[in-house]
């Protein structure tokens, strides 16, 4: 999972405020799924999220949690892996929360609304990486109506707040000439506030809001801050890559290639083992190869082109093609 995925408008949602809406046990499924996710404990989450949707068939809770788990493992892996079954879960939240919502109270209505407004972020999330712009472009406008909406119902569930922020900075940011036309407002400072409103007190979604205040931080080159809270939650989890990319990306764009060697390697290291479609594996490979060169040990490379030269075949011709530039750097093929 490099940079590409996490800068959007939104990142992964995993967790819920609203307690009192939930049992006890319920949550605590949650709480471990959502632990399992962030280290990267694939099989784990979805075991964990079945448990919660055949606790009740009818909750929209269940199925957002399952396709939760989908969503992360193909945006971690840069890999289509569950296209259908992925479809079909944000297919059954809408149709769930939709009926939950004819018979309930205010406070309630703006758990569903997080819900739906969840369901589109991971569509348009999804669109970004796999599908159409336009079409993640209209759900992202899809899911920011839905967080107000449940704002409205409710303002003190503090998780709504990371799906606006996240929209409101990533758009602003990413808005380019429209901005300055005044087609798109610039609300990137509002964007900002809403996201750490929602690290410091969202309930259930504190990990998810400061992964993306991480990147959010490294955007804004405040790169010490992002460095720092990177280590944070990586003692927290220590077993997934989450936090080693932007951890690694922090330390190459504040100039400190000592370091961003040793988490590019680290990376690196884990991503052989299980390496997926290769695209991963290519980027940790070519900015730990970036960070020999910058601090002056290019006699690192010839181990990294060896390598890079004896997988090549491996490589999915889709991945060959978009990781070219790249390759060619790494292995000296044109």
């Amino acid at each position: 999972m490099n940079c590409v995925i996490l800068i959007s408008f939104l990142l992964q949602l995993y967790g819920f405020s609203g307690a009192n809406s939930l049992p006890e046990s319920r949550i605590e499924i949650i709480k471990a799924g959502q632990k399992a996710l962030m280290n990267g404990s694939w099989n784990e989450a979805r075991k964990l999220f079945r448990e919660l949707y055949y606790r009740d068939t009818t909750d929209p809770v269940g199925y957002l949690m399952r396709a939760a788990a989908l969503h992360a493992e193909m945006m971690d892996r840069e890999e289509n892996l569950y296209e259908d079954e992925f479809k079909n879960l944000c297919d059954s939240i809408g149709l769930s929360a939709e009926k939950k919502m004819t018979a309930c109270s205010s406070s309630d209505s703006a758990l569903y609304f997080l819900c739906l407004g969840h369901r589109s972020a991971y569509r348009s999330l999804w669109e970004t990486r796999f599908g159409s712009t336009i079409s993640s472009i209209s759900y992202g406008m899809k899911a920011r109506r839905k967080y107000q909406a449940g704002l409205k119902c409710d303002s003190t569930l503090y998780d709504l707040y990371l799906g606006l922020g996240s929209y409101h900075y990533w758009k602003s940011v990413k808005s380019g000439i429209l901005k300055f036309t005044g087609l798109l407002k610039d609300e990137k400072e509002k964007g900002i506030r809403e996201v750490r409103l929602a690290a410091d007190s969202a309930l259930f979604s504190r990990a998810t809001a400061r992964s993306s205040l991480i990147w959010i931080l490294i955007n804004e080159r405040q790169y010490d801050s992002a460095i720092d809270l990177c280590r944070e939650m990586l003692a927290e989890y220590p077993d997934g890559n989450s936090f080693l990319w932007p951890l690694a990306e922090g330390y190459y764009k504040s100039g400190n290639y000592d370091s961003s060697a040793a988490v590019y390697g680290r990376l690196l290291e884990r991503l052989r083992s299980h390496p997926g479609n290769y695209y991963n594996v290519i980027e940790a490979a070519y900015y730990l190869g970036q960070s020999y060169d910058k601090k002056g040990q290019e006699d690192n490379n010839p181990q990294l082109r060896q390598y890079l030269n004896s997988i090549y075949d491996d490589i999915p011709s889709a991945i060959r093609r978009k990781q070219k530039s790249k390759i060619r750097v790494l292995t000296g093929r044109h």
